[in-house]
């Protein structure tokens, strides 16, 4: 609820601070006091549109603030999660700052916001019903969930929310193929093209690194053949050769051995190294026999070096990148392939999901259409005692044709959603003979007020906005009818904060709290006062309100006889109630 409110320099407020209570706070005072000006401060902080002309002559600037408290509803379950908001100590203090030069600064519990973030706080904090914007029951958007929160249909509902879901799945999963198939059309001859120059290529583990070797000998074939030759014959083929040396090397230091042990390792390292040349001579004579010059050869392997470079500047830097590429395409149309066999099966599986949900929604429709009819009596009922006798109230349900509807009604395609496929609105015929129209199309603020009014009583245990405020809902009635909107705003004050503003003492008679908007002129400056009444103040305000200017006795009689009316009406409902 709205516990507290200041206003500063906004038009003729100056300096005000008022503490709200819970129940049904009323406001009174003549006509040109300030109320609407306090109604037009308060639309400022619910995110309402501001001009520099509100602000008060002679100040640069105007702040009004709002501190909303709560003690059993948790405030979690009211402000959107999406705007993180922190109001873990079951409060939220909003402000909003307007200058002269057309800035605005507004804050929630101290963090500046948009203006467009305040507004969807606001929307779900208050409603203003008359004559500002603020209208909840005027959003056709919110009707269907009024709808189904009279009537019993939360399960059915959450059996539709369920089938949409698994359809809104399969449809998810189809699109994906689609878009799977269309990439297969447009890319597949390229892939194809692609997977065949690959596996054609025949690439082997490591085959370029052979092949550069490869390449290498056969460039150098000639210098390779003539140097190994060479030092073949230099190792054993020439006179003199060190073959020939290094074996009597070995005989001399074998008979020196003979004469001293100490030469043996010498003997025996002489010896080796005979032994490794005899092989690297073996070795260099069979070599120098198998290198030859092959023209054709190096032909061969200079194109395949050529085809695996072009094949590593398209498809990755290493063969393995390479062979890696060629697997990934290879999977990718056995992918594309694959996916209109799964289509089909997707394809089967949405059918049967759009079966579902069009069965759920159609039963789901048929609940409502029930709920309807008895909503419809309830309200005309509420506004037969409001004073609108003549007044007709229906609960259109309707379904909306779309190509891309979801179920199919008749073999045709309606819009659907987690909601069901219905479009709830709640039309209005105030007169005899005037066709039904919308609510947002009802021109009179004094209806409007008082059909919000019948549907927030029949609907107060549905709306999670804390406080209602009532701008003028009397306008144009009096009497009995009165009385009665008064006894409304009572009850409707039992679940909610009610503020109204009100000029007729049948409706003042029933509130929790009363407050005074009068104007007062002071060194040249008009302000707008708003205070709180005691027992005796209520007592002499609605005896103004009964008498006009001149109260007399018999006003102040007849004041406290209203009171006491009111207090004991309200005492026998209590007691009815339990």
């Amino acid at each position: 609820m709205l516990s507290q409110f200041r206003v500063s320099n906004y038009a003729l407020l100056d300096e005000i601070s008022i503490d709200f209570e819970p129940g049904l706070n009323i406001l009174t005072g003549e006509t040109g006091a300030g109320k609407s000006i306090l109604m037009g401060a308060l639309g400022l902080i619910l995110g309402g549109r501001s001009t520099a002309d509100m602000i008060r002559t002679g100040s640069n600037s105007a702040t009004v603030e709002g501190m909303f408290e709560w003690t059993e509803c948790p405030p979690s379950d009211i402000i959107p999660t999406d705007l993180d908001v922190d109001v873990e100590d079951g409060s939220l203090i909003v402000r909003r700052d307007i200058s002269r030069d057309g800035r605005n600064r507004c804050f929630v519990n101290g963090h500046m916001v948009t203006v467009a973030i305040l507004k969807r706080i606001g929307d779900v904090l208050v409603d203003l019903h008359g004559q500002h914007e603020h209208q909840s029951l005027l959003d056709q958007r919110k009707h269907i969930s009024f709808l189904d929160g009279f009537g019993d249909v939360k399960r059915q509902r959450d059996r539709v929310a369920d089938a949409y879901e698994k359809f809104v799945g399969q449809e998810v999963e189809l699109k994906k193929l689609d878009d799977e198939i269309r990439t297969a059309i447009e890319r597949r001859e390229l892939y194809q093209y692609q997977l065949e120059e690959l596996q054609e290529a025949d690439i082997q583990d490591g085959e370029d690194e052979a092949l550069e070797r490869e390449l290498s000998v056969l460039e150098n074939a000639e210098q390779l053949i003539q140097a190994t030759s060479s030092i073949y014959q230099t190792l054993s083929q020439e006179d003199d050769a060190i073959m020939d040396r290094i074996s009597h090397v070995v005989r001399t230091l074998e008979n020196l051995e003979q004469i001293d042990l100490k030469l043996k390792g010498a003997v025996e390292g002489s010896r080796s190294a005979r032994y490794h040349l005899e092989d690297v001579s073996s070795f260099l004579q069979h070599y120098s026999d198998q290198i030859e010059f092959d023209p054709q050869r190096l032909a061969e392997v200079q194109d395949r070096l050529d085809l695996l470079k072009e094949l590593k500047r398209k498809f990755g830097a290493t063969l393995d990148e390479v062979c890696a590429c060629r697997d990934r395409i290879a999977g990718e149309l056995e992918r594309f392939d694959s996916a209109a066999e799964r289509r089909d099966e997707v394809s089967a599986a949405l059918g049967k999901a759009r079966d579902t949900l069009t069965e759920q929604a159609q039963r789901l429709s048929t609940a409502r259409k029930k709920v309807a009819k008895h909503l419809e009596g309830r309200v005309v009922q509420e506004l037969a005692e409001l004073g609108m006798e003549k007044t007709r109230f229906q609960v259109q349900i309707e379904q909306e044709e779309t190509p891309s509807g979801a179920v199919l009604i008749d073999g045709k395609p309606c819009r659907a959603d987690a909601s069901g496929m219905d479009r709830v609105e709640f039309l209005l015929s105030p007169n005899p003979g005037e066709d039904l129209k919308p609510l947002v199309h009802i021109a009179s603020g004094g209806e409007i007020s008082r059909i919000l009014l019948a549907l927030k009583v029949i609907l107060a245990e549905l709306d999670k906005v804390s406080t209602l405020v009532f701008d003028e809902v009397d306008i144009g009635i009096g009497g009995r009818i009165a009385e009665s909107i008064g006894y409304k705003l009572k009850l409707l004050s039992g679940s909610q904060q009610v503020m109204c503003i009100t000029h007729l003492h049948q409706v003042a008679c029933w509130g929790d709290t009363h407050f005074t908007v009068r104007k007062q002129a002071s060194q040249g400056r008009t302000t707008t006062q708003i205070n709180p009444l005691d027992e005796d103040g209520r007592v002499q305000e609605i005896a103004r309100m009964l008498a006009g200017e001149t109260v007399d006795d018999m006003a102040m009689t007849h004041a406290r006889k209203m009171l006491k009316r009111a207090a004991h009406r309200e005492r026998e409902t209590a007691v009815a109630r339990k």
